[in-house]
């Protein structure tokens, strides 16, 4: 009973593609140096949806990072416009 909703769900977990942690990883790394409170804030999003898709573990860094490096973005930002 169970058994067969774990068959579909594995199945389909494995034919995802991997686009949103890609694109997760790049808005963590590019919110250093580009409007980081906008591309860390996309981050976080598709960190979510890695982690809604799937990738548990994944998902939860991607947003980690993208916070930290948004803010670290932000710090940058500021410190070299003085």
């Amino acid at each position: 009973m169970e058994g067969g909703k774990f068959e579909e769900r594995f199945e389909q977990k494995k034919t995802q593609p991997n686009v949103y942690p890609v694109l997760g990883w790049l808005c963590a790394v590019v919110s250093l140096i580009f409007f980081p409170l906008l591309v860390g804030a996309a981050g976080v999003v598709f960190g979510y949806l890695a982690k809604k898709s799937g990738k548990d573990v994944q998902g939860v860094a991607i947003m980690a990072l993208s916070v930290a490096c948004g803010f670290l973005g932000i710090m940058i930002g500021v410190i070299f416009t003085l």
